[in-house]
């Protein structure tokens, strides 16, 4: 019985050729869009679940509060992990690490040069031995035993084999950090076989920590990002006893925070999706799984228009095998068993796009979007699944309508379009295919149109033809090199201008926030003030305009300050002059307030401006901004290289344009446009195969209609217009029904920045004239293909 279901199966595809395509093309690429986005979704959702501890995993990170809102941090204090192991010693472990954003690694060389190595894509940790308690690793060789002691480190074999071409023999051999920090190798791991979000690649003992940055410890009262706190708990305590206690331990370490600090436990499953921390938006996840369920809907949808459409043509073989003796349920699994070949065949083709797809957006996808996808058991049942899901779906409404036709009726050639799902259910699911499609191409409108509204707004200051070069990551600068270096850069033609400052570029992604007190006033203010330290030349450099007052006069120390119009604004002054020659109280120095600056955007779009001051001080500039004449950058580059190694011979010359670095920083944004760009195309397409599907069809059953229609002197437009009106109706319901969810949906999108598009009808019409093109070049090939055919050929068997 089976054997002879798939012969007829079989016959039945090789018979409808076109039709059989299209349905094949268009689940293939359902199919295979389904897996990429679960590919990206189960990536995210099994970051670190590897770990055998990953339930009882925490890391505890800092809120601070103010009247003007929240401010969350991963960091703690430098002295945090000690405080609690005394203070708490039945939590179970606890670890303090250090992250090192791009660590440079340098190979001392017994003859010639020693080798530098720039980890541009890698990240690296000071960690105490604990860490290795609480995160499972795999050893190559050595262990983190020795890491109790300083300038010792353990790398991963990827690491071990850049830096010595070996993994073995590697125990007992010496690397600087940063050129400065020498550290005996101890250990080598496995590299990771899995998704992490703690991809270190050398990680240094925290006794290392006080020689690289020099004093940390200050207490309760510096938090920093990079410097956080996991511990594992388990019944002797627990997360709801911490949640309890941290009010006193509070309390007891810092009593001036009692208000406004707090040190929440976060469980390691929540940290990947923690935005507030610098996480993944859950939401940006959920949309990619709700795409790639769109996608298979509307794949079955074309399968279920055209299986019914072409019901007309199977039902005298319905008839016949009803006469013969075949039951409802034999013929009902028939035609089911047809869908599940078809399905098969669009799965195999299914799995070969996928890899194609998995390589190009591997090459085109960065950050957090980055996924891996192994072909594990987990995975296969997951296809199987969807294998199945497609298959119910696509099938068994048609096999319905097919198995329940009366053999009379069907022998007799009487079953018309209404039985077979005509009008009221093709024509929803064609609106559902449109309404999808809508959804899809508005989103990519808008997210489109704001991210280059973010890229090209005015942020207050000059970005072109700007070089940021990050200096060495040192406690404290040599000002007589940073002198040095300034002479030599400024002697290169190509350079225009030069200036030094703590973060590079005016919006640099780096911000330091502190506490303030304003001139004579008796307490604090009740908002921060973010910090920023730059020489006289930054504010020409860049172009920053002066309000009121004057620019900062060159010194090496810090003596006055200006601040920008968002501080005077904060303050309820209404005129700048009216801080002029007034106090600032910050890190408990004076400053002299001697000018404001124009407001100007100092983090990205999605943060409004923040009050600021702006202030002298050489031993903490960590970036030259150097401006360029347009024309030969790369000569430029090159020169500046080589005085940059002359004098930091220990350090990696990195560079980034101002224009390029602010770009990068809506990657996340980016990616979301590509994938929606992507996706959204494979919907169009897929609607497109399945309208031509239905025009190739409506064409073969009106063969007859358009003869007579042409014989009565009807011109070709009318007879393209008798297949396009029916379509036209749709994409207006369907437009209907698509721009409030749209709206809805990219509206709490846009809600993410402060600084948006207008989301106004002009997007909703690109949308629709958009859909309408697509659909009429699809419609209008076949229409007008029927409406040239000679009336002498549809009218011979007449």
């Amino acid at each position: 019985m089976l054997t002879n279901y798939l012969k007829i199966a079989w016959r039945n595809l090789v018979k409808n050729r076109s039709y059989a395509l299209i349905n094949v093309t268009g689940l293939a690429l359902g199919i295979g869009s389904a897996m990429l986005i679960f590919a990206l979704v189960r990536y995210h959702y099994r970051i670190d679940r590897h770990h055998q501890k990953y339930d009882r995993i925490y890391r505890i990170t800092t809120t601070f509060f103010s009247p003007a809102g929240e401010f969350h941090t991963p960091g703690v204090p430098y002295v945090f992990g000690k405080t609690l192991r005394n203070d708490h010693p039945e939590i179970e472990n606890v670890a303090m690490i250090d992250q090192e954003e791009e660590p440079t690694v340098v190979i001392p060389m017994a003859k010639g040069p020693d080798k530098k190595f720039k980890e541009t894509d890698g990240i690296g940790a000071f960690v105490e031995p604990t860490y290795f308690r609480i995160f499972d690793y795999e050893w190559v060789a050595g262990g983190p035993a020795d890491l109790t002691q300083p300038n010792t480190a353990v790398l991963s074999a990827k690491s071990a084999q850049k830096y010595f071409g070996t993994t073995t023999n590697v125990i007992g051999k010496t690397v600087k950090l940063d050129g400065r920090l020498n550290l005996r190798i101890v250990g080598i791991f496995s590299d990771y076989q899995d998704n992490t979000d703690f991809p270190y690649s050398i990680m240094p003992s925290w006794a290392s920590l006080k020689e690289y940055r020099g004093s940390d410890d200050n207490g309760f009262d510096d938090t920093n990002s990079s410097t956080q706190c996991y511990v594992t708990l388990n019944e002797r305590f627990t997360q709801a006893d911490w949640d309890r206690q941290m009010l006193a331990f509070v309390r007891k370490n810092k009593p001036t925070g009692v208000k406004d600090t707090r040190f929440p436990m976060q469980p390691l499953s929540a940290i990947h999706f923690s935005t507030d921390h610098g996480g993944v938006s859950k939401g940006l996840i959920l949309s990619l799984f709700i795409i790639g369920v769109f996608l298979i809907i509307t794949a079955s949808i074309n399968f279920v228009n055209l299986a019914t459409a072409q019901a007309l043509t199977r039902s005298r073989e319905v008839g016949v095998r009803k006469v013969m003796g075949s039951t409802r349920p034999q013929l009902f699994w028939q035609f089911m068993g047809e869908t599940a070949l078809i399905t098969l065949v669009a799965t195999a083709i299914a799995i070969g796009l996928f890899q194609i797809g998995q390589d190009l957006i591997q090459e085109n996808l960065s950050g957090a979007f980055k996924f891996t996808f192994y072909f594990t058991p987990s995975v296969i049942g997951w296809l199987v699944l969807l294998v199945v899901g497609v298959i119910a779906l696509s099938g068994i409404y048609p096999a319905l309508v097919l198995a329940g036709f009366r053999p009379v009726m069907a022998l007799t050639g009487k079953i018309t379009s209404q039985q077979v799902g005509g009008f009221s259910v093709r024509r929803g699911l064609v609106i559902t295919q449109f309404a999808i499609s809508q959804i899809l191409i508005i989103g990519l409108i808008v997210v489109t149109s704001q991210l280059t509204f973010v890229q090209t707004k005015d942020l207050g200051f000059r970005k072109n033809a700007i070089l940021t070069i990050q200096l060495p990551s040192v406690p404290v600068q040599d000002v007589t090199k940073l002198s040095t270096f300034r002479n030599l850069a400024t002697s290169v033609p190509d350079v225009e201008k030069f200036s030094y400052s703590m973060s590079g570029a005016p919006q640099s992604g780096w911000t330091s926030s502190t506490g303030l007190k304003y001139d004579n006033r008796p307490k604090n203010e009740d908002f921060s003030i973010q910090r920023k330290y730059i020489d006289a030349n930054y504010l020409d450099l860049y172009g920053l305009k002066v309000v009121a007052g004057r620019n900062l006069y060159p010194a090496d120390t810090s003596r006055e300050t200006l601040v920008n119009e968002m501080f005077v604004r904060k303050l309820g002054l209404s005129n700048p002059n009216q801080v002029l020659g007034k106090l600032l109280h910050v890190d408990g120095k004076k400053l002299e307030i001697i000018g404001v600056v124009k407001d100007f955007n100092q983090e990205v779009l999605k943060t409004a401006i923040s009050p600021l001051f702006l202030t002298t001080r050489a031993n903490r500039y960590y970036a030259a901004n150097v401006q360029l004449h347009s024309g030969n950058f790369q000569r430029a580059i090159s020169q500046l290289e080589k005085f940059y190694n002359q004098v930091y011979p220990d350090s990696y010359f990195t560079h980034q344009f101002v224009d390029v670095q602010i770009e990068r920083s809506y990657r996340q944004e980016q990616t979301m446009s590509k994938l929606i760009n992507f996706f959204a195309g494979i919907a169009m397409l897929i609607g497109c195969l399945g309208l031509y599907g239905l025009v190739l069809f409506m064409a073969t059953q009106k063969t007859k209609e358009i003869g007579v229609r042409k014989v009565l002197g009807a011109s070709v437009g009318s007879i393209v217009w008798l297949f396009g009106k029916e379509f036209a109706q749709l994409i207006v319901i369907a437009f209907v029904v698509a721009a409030p969810v749209a709206w809805w949906i990219m509206n709490k999108w846009l809600q993410g920045f402060e600084y948006k598009i207008d989301f106004g009808s002009g997007i909703f019409a690109i949308a629709i004239l958009a859909t309408v093109l697509v659909a009429a070049i699809t419609v209008s090939f076949q229409s007008i293909k029927a409406a040239l055919m000679n009336p002498v050929k549809s009218l011979r068997s007449e």
